[in-house]
């Protein structure tokens, strides 16, 4: 008699997604980096050159990792936020000081959730890390909205894009360790 189990297994196994579990002890590889870098949401050429050009980043393991991410994070959104009030102190152009002001109100916001995340990530409280990466995320994709069409310096929309990518390597890292544990 043909037993249906295999093939129940065969079905399951084809419509079950096949998910790698990560721990926050896992080492650090270039592999991994790149593996995870392809996770959806995450721009991989970005996500792996940033990551992979610093030397630090193979000397850690996935908790650590995290935290580098987002202590680079902070440490950009903070030097972009200096930047970004000079901006709305030195410029003349009536659009361009509304635009700077709100992105600099963005970029506090967003900067408070990556200290947050900090927090959430440094005690292994992953899912609250990701959430407030997330939130970190959404308060910076405001200014990118609203820069789109707008004729910007291209250093600072460069600037805002590259730490939206920063936000989302963040909250994607997170939420791989939440669902690892």
């Amino acid at each position: 008699m043909f037993s249906v189990l295999p093939l129940l297994v065969l079905v399951l196994i084809s419509i079950t997604p096949l998910c790698s579990s990560y721990t926050p002890s896992d080492k650090v590889t270039k592999e991994l980096v790149v593996q995870l870098c392809s996770k959806p949401t995450l721009y991989k050429n970005f996500c792996t050159a940033w990551l992979i050009s610093d030397p630090k980043t193979l000397t850690l393991d996935l908790h650590g990792l995290l935290g580098m991410i987002i202590e680079k994070t902070q440490g950009f959104g903070f030097r972009t936020i200096k930047l970004t009030k000079g901006l709305v102190n030195t410029t003349t152009d009536p659009n361009l000081k509304m635009i700077y002001g709100s992105c600099l109100t963005d970029y506090e916001q967003s900067t408070k959730g990556i200290e947050v995340a900090k927090g959430y990530a440094s005690s292994k409280v992953y899912f609250l890390a990701y959430m407030a990466a997330y939130k970190a995320m959404m308060a910076i994709s405001d200014c990118e909205t609203l820069i789109e069409a707008q004729p910007i310096p291209t250093y600072f929309s460069r600037r805002v894009v590259m730490f939206e990518r920063m936000c989302s390597t963040g909250m994607v890292f997170s939420k791989v360790l939440k669902e690892g544990k």
